[in-house]
């Protein structure tokens, strides 16, 4: 037996209508006072709302991007309008897709040169959900072992979309680099933040802080260079499992 909408009294109706590339979507109701309700439920509890979205029109949700819905949340102009976050998954992507995304959206650094391997990070399908990268390639100090040592030479998040569709993102990126690593038999895996970043997305992934570098302009009269990423001091951090290698 249906069950009856307590709004106009007719067999009840909430189910997806639509979902469209930005993450944007659409739900039919048999009422303007249940599409009301819905959208009050869907804005006041956001995990809730998730797991309620990804059990409607028969698992279409999960036929787009199987992990499903993580939560919704308003989008990034501000208007209330509802976004669906999807359940952040690894997507591997070709080092060209890396350097453009990176070229794209880092904040200070271009893409680097090398590449030893890497991967992207997704909320939502295809090409339009890839919302960051990594990239990890040989160290860049010379002093450090260049066979048993990789550096993530770059890590991007985009910041042009809502933060809570990246959230998470990150920490998610350093777990996947630290376990290649250790995977492909690497003694180690570092990488660098500035000294004002705190570091929040590396410490929730396993890693820790092992030492500050002076920073200052690699700009010398001897070689002159044009300094392409910040001189700031940096801190240099690897994960816990890493093996004392210099």
């Amino acid at each position: 037996m249906d069950t009856l909408c307590p709004h106009c009294n007719q067999p009840e109706v909430a189910e997806i209508f639509e979902v469209y590339a930005d993450r944007n979507f659409q739900i039919e109701t048999c009422c303007e006072g249940m599409h009301e309700a819905v959208n009050d439920f869907l804005s006041d509890n956001p995990k809730a709302a998730g797991a309620w979205l990804s059990g409607l029109s028969g698992g279409i949700l999960g036929q787009l991007h199987g992990p499903g819905v993580r939560r919704i949340i308003p989008n990034e102009s501000g208007d209330g309008q509802l976004v669906i976050d999807w359940n952040l998954s690894v997507t591997p992507v070709a080092q060209k897709v890396a350097k453009e995304f990176v070229r794209t959206h880092h904040r200070h650094c271009p893409p680097p040169a090398g590449w030893r391997f890497g991967t992207g990070v997704s909320n939502g399908p295809g090409p339009e959900g890839l919302i960051g990268v990594v990239m990890v390639g040989r160290p860049v100090a010379r002093a450090l072992n260049q066979s048993t040592v990789v550096e993530v030479n770059r890590l991007c998040i985009r910041d042009d979309i809502s933060p809570g569709l990246v959230w998470n993102g990150c920490s998610l990126l350093y777990g996947w680099a630290s376990r290649q690593a250790r995977k492909r038999g690497m003694g180690k895996i570092i990488t660098y933040t500035l000294e004002s970043e705190d570091g929040t997305s590396l410490r929730a992934a396993g890693w820790i802080p092992e030492s500050k570098t002076k920073g200052g302009s690699w700009n010398c009269a001897s070689r002159p260079r044009t300094d392409k990423t910040s001189t700031e001091p940096k801190v240099r951090w690897a994960p816990a499992w890493c093996s004392c290698v210099a």
